[in-house]
């Protein structure tokens, strides 16, 4: 968890009703990461990167807050099944209502990015691999498809 996380989670408590303690509370976990001093944990199910953008008097200050881990052992009360779906198939990432990731009461106006992928300690790896993905599959769809179409319609007007 970011170390600017660790005064709320730790002096009035207010995250530490909702989340379990995490294992750092660091800026090594912020991207790009540094896991050669973090403390990791094992994960059995898709692993979430959780970030928000810290805003201050309505202003986006270009600093980021990121919470790192299991999707089962970052919350207390677990996430909303509807969001978590979107994000179990497949490594990808998306903004999200943070009303619509939670199941604790989140203001709606509040958004995170929420990074998901599957397999052990894979989300040490730097976010930019789920944009990766989505400039190749835009490539696929605009570059490649059309291609294929096209061939399939000149064999068919043979």
């Amino acid at each position: 968890m970011s170390a600017q996380y660790e005064d709320a989670f730790r002096n009035n408590g207010v995250l530490s009703e909702h989340f379990y303690e995490p294992r750092n509370f660091t800026d090594e976990c912020n991207d790009p990461i540094n896991d050669r001093y973090m403390g990791t944990v094992s994960c059995r199910n898709i692993c979430l990167t959780i970030t928000q953008d810290i805003i201050s008097l309505g202003i986006r200050t270009g600093k980021k807050l990121t919470i790192r881990g299991c999707s089962t052992k970052l919350t207390k009360l677990g996430f909303r099944n509807r969001t978590i779906n979107l994000l179990d198939r497949f490594d990808s990432c998306r903004y999200v209502k943070a009303s619509d990731l939670f199941l604790y009461p989140v203001d709606d106006s509040v958004t995170v990015y929420v990074c998901s992928c599957l397999g052990d300690r894979c989300n040490s790896s730097k976010r930019s691999n789920c944009h990766t993905s989505i400039y190749s599959t835009a490539f696929l769809i605009t570059v490649i498809l059309p291609f294929i179409l096209c061939s399939k319609l000149l064999q068919s007007n043979c």
